[in-house]
């Protein structure tokens, strides 16, 4: 018996062990073709890596997690297209990937591989990266912009394009900011909220349909406390739970609004029906997700859905709205993150499930298939470290 028992520990020192603690992600961000999460101490980063924005030091894309190079400890990363940003614990901003405006002698984009401190000695408490600009909040409240800025999406009150921050052209203290397609908003700590940039579908809220190089408040609603920027269109959800969205709505993005809301478009907030209070929303490319304060059905999910970005696999015209928050039971999600055409959330437990486009890997799961639901993400790649 003793003989059997020595051999039963024996045996468990030198088995593959199976039922490790997986690792625990604190937020995870869905860029155009990548996505980066964060842990306690460590920043990973998966899908395409064309112009270095997975921070690994190479070319490499990959469809499983890889660590992010360097010491840095971020508190929080957002991936925009084809570069991520970052701040650390320390409130310096990084970014790494694509630069957005720079090119080199033959038009190639310039790039750089691992986070790379962004110019200007500011301390940050958020950033956000879009598709060709990325904009945050200091710690003294005041927003800066910088890249690409042909539709004013920089809110500098001109059209110059800017490696290092600028000022955005407005007094008034931010909560934060949210980096669009061509347009930028922001809630103020008043909770009234702006946008700058292109308005051709009305993205900016303000009931026109022209563009502002300065921010320009939003109409009718004054008590936001978060705000989404999107392709072209943008959505926020107030103190009392109510989600607006405003905008293009050609593929339903605007979701299940009120009747007589125009499929074209809204050019101020619209409310949106979704069913529940909403503890965030996020509006992706042509698709917006929301987080509800429900105890089930915590996610729901309407617009394009060519992709499944949704999370179903039912092919949807663009004159449908699907809510899809059936699909989403018995995952508790707490955050999420709506990219061009995929999605991502995290659970209470740490998880990562994404859906949607997987042609890069920017799902996470070891493959570049599109599943037809959502899948978790694989481990990262201890090879790549």
């Amino acid at each position: 018996m003793i003989q059997s028992l020595a051999f039963v520990l024996l045996l468990t020192l030198f088995l593959p062990r199976h039922t490790e603690e997986k690792l625990r992600y604190r937020s995870v961000t869905a860029g155009a073709a990548h996505t980066c999460g964060i842990t306690a101490t460590k920043t990973y980063c998966w899908g395409d890596n064309g112009y270095g924005q997975l921070g690994t030091g190479t070319e490499h894309s990959s469809t499983v997690p890889v660590a992010v190079t360097g010491d840095v400890t971020f508190a929080s990363v957002s991936a925009g297209d084809g570069f991520t940003c970052g701040v650390s614990t320390a409130g310096d901003a990084y970014c790494w990937g694509r630069r957005t405006y720079e090119r080199s002698e033959r038009g190639r984009p310039q790039r750089d591989d691992t986070p790379t401190l962004v110019p200007g000695n500011l301390h940050f408490v958020q950033v956000s990266a879009g598709a060709s600009h990325a904009c945050g909040v200091t710690t003294d409240r005041a927003a800066y912009c910088w890249g690409a800025n042909g539709s004013g999406q920089l809110g500098t009150g001109d059209t110059a394009s800017t490696f290092a921050p600028r000022l955005v052209a407005s007094r008034a203290p931010f909560e934060s900011v949210s980096a669009g397609w061509d347009h930028t908003c922001a809630v103020a700590t008043d909770g009234a909220a702006s946008c700058w940039g292109d308005n051709r579908f009305g993205q900016l809220g303000d009931g026109s349909e022209n563009g502002s190089l300065v921010p320009r408040p939003v109409s009718r609603i004054h008590d936001f406390v978060s705000v989404s920027a999107g392709g072209r269109h943008s959505c926020g959800v107030t103190a009392r739970g109510v989600s607006y969205c405003w905008g293009d709505n050609f593929h339903s993005q605007l979701g299940p609004a009120p009747a007589g809301t125009s499929r074209l478009g809204s050019w101020v907030p619209a409310a949106m029906g979704v069913g529940h209070r909403l503890a965030a929303v996020s509006a992706g490319g042509l698709h917006t997700c929301a987080l509800t304060l429900a105890s089930i059905d915590r996610v729901v999910c309407w617009g394009a859905n060519r992709e499944y970005q949704l999370g179903d696999h039912t092919f949807v015209r663009p004159d449908e709205v699907l809510l899809s928050q059936a699909l989403f039971r018995g995952i508790a999600f707490v955050q999420l993150d709506a990219g061009d055409y995929h999605t991502c959330g995290t659970t209470e437990q740490g998880a990562v499930y994404c859906w949607g486009r997987n042609a890069d890997g920017q799902l996470g799961d070891g493959t570049v298939r599109t599943p037809v639901r959502p899948a978790r993400i694989a481990e990262p790649d201890s090879t790549i470290d």
